[in-house]
């Protein structure tokens, strides 16, 4: 794969915060990235106008999925801004991004629950071996433990991620699992809820080198 050094900017659920607006803003004044990855719940049930905001204040490329907590109009309002990686892939400086939203159907029904088996079906079907993988879930047993002490991932993610070895596999979902780890060779981050402030910085080298960040 020929590419730069890749500088990304990876947040989650915002749930229409001022904080995660907040979180854009100072790291975009600190640092120059290359692109601003979104692993869902950019709403709470919420209106696109929230989404519009975020990706006007963006200055580089943003590229997203959608969260269980989002809605249709936000899937689409992704599509035509040409910041969605859900069930696509997009190509920034020769890394190539793929993804789907949504997470396992809950006894909550939330607005965009998806099996599983979907999740996987439609991410081996735009995804590359090395590139980046963005969902909401976590992959089973990666930065995906309740305070409960149960491992919420999806077995069937993991199972993609095992098969196309991605560098960088990012999700969130479990607010309190914010972390890092590596299996495989892929890097697993949860950044953590950006609605508190969260968020993380990851340099895309040769390797990869992940900081985790609170405003």
């Amino acid at each position: 794969m020929n590419m730069t050094d890749m500088h990304l900017l990876v947040c989650s659920d915002l749930h229409g915060s001022d904080r995660a607006l907040d979180v854009l803003k100072n790291a975009q004044e600190d640092d120059a990235f290359d692109a601003v990855v979104v692993c869902g719940d950019f709403t709470t049930n919420g209106s696109p106008k929230y989404v519009k905001n975020f990706l006007a204040q963006a200055r580089v490329p943003v590229l997203g999925v959608p969260g269980n907590c989002d809605t249709d109009a936000i899937v689409d309002l992704l599509v035509k801004a040409g910041a969605s990686v859900h069930g696509r892939r997009v190509n920034i400086k020769g890394l190539e991004f793929f993804g789907f939203g949504g997470a396992p159907p809950s006894p909550y029904g939330m607005p965009f629950e998806v099996e599983e088996a979907t999740m996987a079906e439609k991410i081996r079907a735009v995804g590359v071996r090395g590139g980046v993988m963005v969902t909401h879930t976590p992959s089973l047993g990666m930065n995906d433990l309740t305070k409960g002490g149960r491992n919420m991932g999806s077995k069937a993610l993991l199972d993609v991620a095992e098969e196309l070895r991605p560098r960088l596999a990012l999700s969130g979902h479990i607010h309190e699992a914010r972390g890092e780890a590596e299996s495989h060779g892929t890097v697993f981050v949860n950044p953590g809820p950006a609605k508190e402030g969260y968020y993380s910085k990851i340099l895309v080298q040769q390797g990869v080198r992940v900081s985790m960040c609170r405003i």
